[in-house]
């Protein structure tokens, strides 16, 4: 057995900045600033999620070396990073690394931006280190998750446990480790990497908890190194580690293959709706029959999706027991886009999803797993075909293989700059969001990112 956790060590401590190809930074400043977006609309959507963990975070204090978004305390890096990952994922709209089926971003930013912040490092040192986190959770995820039958996911959530691991390895980047004390931090992480999937399921606040803990536990693994503490090695290849736990059958060439070559960031999918990632193909599906045939809601008799499977009664909830578990539940989402032709942060409220005529309506839609579709598009793991069938006989089908932003169907430009800037003005004003996100685009001239977090308080 390859020493796995030891090269990934090494992938971490040797690389630099200056190792990094332009795109990969590139991308790693996009898919931070919009990471940053969706803790910024979360502040004002998410009032009552962000306050619990805020006052949590406050309750746990700490010397004042790091900053809560928005809120503005100064707490522990601990502190801080939990409040700040926690507040990015509350309104499901932040990225997901498809392959391993992970929101990676959430507690990444959270931890890089919050321990960064204590040590004064640079937008480069930064830069570098969520670019590694973000590898080492993707391959991570990928060596007991890739492929048509995700063994990891059908009990546990990788954003939990891959972004455990992944903010540890940042961390330890950013405390300027070597590879055995980097080894020994990821190896912290490893061993505390947990997070189960009912809360995808059930829509309860764990969701949102999880790449806060991640955050938090990668900070504080870092710090425990630092502090001159010891860890487990080669804790990912072990017989009875983390990849042999993790799932019956981990594909352990995921932990290698073409290291330091390919960057799983430029994998990484932005979301263009506030919603669980495998119901953006069948929204577009559902959306592009009602539009070119200008059907009304009434005229629909039945939306039959058929996707991808990912696990087995994912997301099909009929009864969401509130927003969240709205977003989660793939009915809800497509019955939306049948009766409002958009999906939104707008159109998930308390209201609709207790309205018994809405609940009716969610009804019409039916959701059938569909494997073929995993031979014929392997590369999407979220390909959904809609078929609407109206209350006069008449049947129109549309197929999406790759919902928009899929890392095979990228997004434009100006389609990030919108969703950006639509989420930041939730919070701040025109002026504010203009300068963070700047701040971001230029964020490799940074000397220190304790003054881009300055700017984003409200």
């Amino acid at each position: 057995m390859a020493d796995y956790t030891r090269m990934l060590a090494q992938l971490v401590a040797d690389t630099s900045y200056e190792d990094l190809p332009d795109e990969v930074v590139d991308r790693a400043k996009t898919v931070m600033m919009d990471t940053l977006s969706c803790a910024v609309a979360g502040y004002t959507k998410a009032p009552e999620e962000c306050g619990w963990i805020i006052r949590i975070a406050k309750e746990m204090g700490g010397a004042p070396e790091s900053t809560v978004w928005m809120d503005g305390a100064k707490l522990s890096a601990m502190a801080a990073a939990m409040a700040n990952a926690c507040m990015v994922h509350t309104i499901d709209y932040d990225d997901t690394h498809l392959e391993s089926v992970a929101h990676l971003g959430s507690s990444l930013l959270g931890a890089v931006l919050s321990l960064g912040e204590k040590l004064h490092a640079s937008g480069k040192e930064a830069l570098t280190a969520f670019v590694l986190g973000f590898e080492v959770a993707a391959r991570v995820g990928n060596s007991v998750n890739k492929g048509a039958v995700h063994r990891h996911y059908k009990y546990w959530h990788p954003t939990a446990t891959a972004g455990t691991i992944g903010c540890a390895a940042a961390c330890a980047k950013l405390m300027g480790f070597d590879a055995k004390q980097t080894e020994m931090c990821i190896g912290l992480g490893i061993d505390q990497a947990a997070g189960f999937r009912y809360c995808i399921d059930k829509g309860d606040f764990s969701k949102s908890l999880h790449p806060a803990w991640s955050a938090l536990r990668g900070v504080m693994a870092a710090q425990v190194i630092a502090a001159g503490g010891n860890g487990p090695v080669g804790l990912l290849e072990y017989p009875t580690g983390f990849c042999n736990a993790m799932c019956d059958q981990p594909v352990m060439e995921y932990l290698d293959e073409d290291l330091g070559k390919s960057w799983a960031v430029m994998k990484d999918a932005l979301k263009m709706y506030p919603s669980i990632h495998g119901s953006h193909s069948g929204i577009e599906a559902t959306l592009n029959i009602v539009t070119e045939h200008d059907l009304k809601p009434e005229e629909i008799q039945e939306i039959h999706i058929r996707l991808s499977p990912l696990a087995k009664g994912q997301g099909v909830n009929y009864e969401p027991a509130n927003v969240l578990a709205a977003r989660l539940s793939m009915p809800c989402c497509m019955a939306i886009a049948a009766i409002k032709r958009q999906v939104t942060l707008d159109d998930f409220t308390e209201e609709l999803i207790h309205d018994p005529r809405f609940l009716d309506y969610m009804k019409k839609v039916t959701i059938e797993p569909y494997p073929a579709f995993n031979e014929q598009f392997p590369d999407s793991g979220f390909t959904s075909e809609a078929t609407i069938t109206t209350t006069d006989g008449r049947t129109f089908t549309s197929l999406v293989p790759y919902c928009k932003a899929h890392p095979m169907r990228p997004a434009t430009e100006q389609d990030i700059r919108d969703k950006y800037f639509m989420l930041a003005n939730i919070t701040w004003p025109q002026e504010k969001s203009e300068r963070v996100y700047q701040a971001f685009r230029d964020l490799g001239a940074c000397a220190d990112v304790g003054g881009l977090v300055a700017l984003m308080q409200s």
